[in-house]
Formats: C-alpha cells, structure tokens, sequence
C-alpha cells in the first residue's frame, strides 16, 4: 500500500501550472453556523458549501502495476456516515500521487467534533482499510462570528 504524506480538508487547492507546487487555501477546522436563538437544527442539515479533500501519497516498491482506490468520508461525531466522495482510482506512476475530491455541501446537522476519513484500498479487494483521519468541528452560533466558513 502507498504511504499516505498529506490529508487535509480545505476551502480550496490550488495546482500552480508553472512548478506544479499545490497550495491548500483555508485548512477547514471549524464550520461556524450563525443560528437564531432558539432554532432547532435538524440533524441530516446540508448547507451548500464549496470545499476540498486533498491527500497525496507515496508510491512503495511493492506499488508497480497495482491500482488503487480512494474514498473520503464525512462521519458525524455520533459515527454515522453524512457525506461521501466518489470513488478514485489511481496508479502510482511516479514517486507521488495527488487526489483532489471535490464536495459540494457540508453536514451541520449536529455540533461538535466531526471527522473526514481517508479510506484506500487495492482495486479488487473487498475491505477498505481507514489510512487517516481528519478533524472538522461544527459549530452553532447564535451571535455573530468575526470568521465564518
């Protein structure tokens, strides 16, 4: 299996065509919600919102010619699955290998400490095995936030 070097959750990535470095914009961390007081949210609340999961991955020796599958997956803090990317595919052609998925909501339907979890496994095989995880907490807001994502 290749190493996994990066996995984060951001507002935006960035690929510069000239040196082909990536830039992650607005690491995710919290997900403010301004709330009137008193609201009642319901639990399976999306709001559209316009973020990224990038990962990027190490090719190991025993990597040549094996495909790989890619998943991500946004799981509440009462462990129940909200969102999830499609699956990508991809085969260590070079030392290193990207994956930007593309997420076009977000799960505020509960407050607190939620999780992105990366998901891989070898094209054929049954079981997806979780090769990180990263952490994104909602929050509700009933009172103006001087930053909100």
């Amino acid at each position: 299996m290749p190493k996994l070097v990066l996995f984060a959750a951001c507002e935006k990535a960035i690929v510069d065509q000239t040196t082909n470095v990536v830039s992650l914009m607005g690491l995710l961390q919290d997900v403010n919600l301004q709330l009137p007081p008193e609201t009642v949210v319901p639990s399976n609340l999306m709001i559209p919102m316009q973020w990224t999961v990038v990962s990027i991955w190490q090719r190991v020796l025993e990597d040549k010619g094996k495909t790989f599958e890619q998943r991500s997956q946004f799981i509440d803090n009462s462990g129940q699955l909200k969102l999830e990317t499609p699956i990508a595919a991809f085969e260590l052609k070079e030392e290193f290998h990207r994956v930007f998925s593309q997420v076009g909501a977000m799960s505020v339907g509960t407050a607190g400490a939620h999780q992105v979890k990366c998901m891989l496994r070898e094209r054929g095989a049954p079981d997806w095995k979780e090769t990180a995880a990263y952490p994104i907490n909602i929050k509700w807001l009933s009172t103006p936030s001087p930053t909100v994502h």
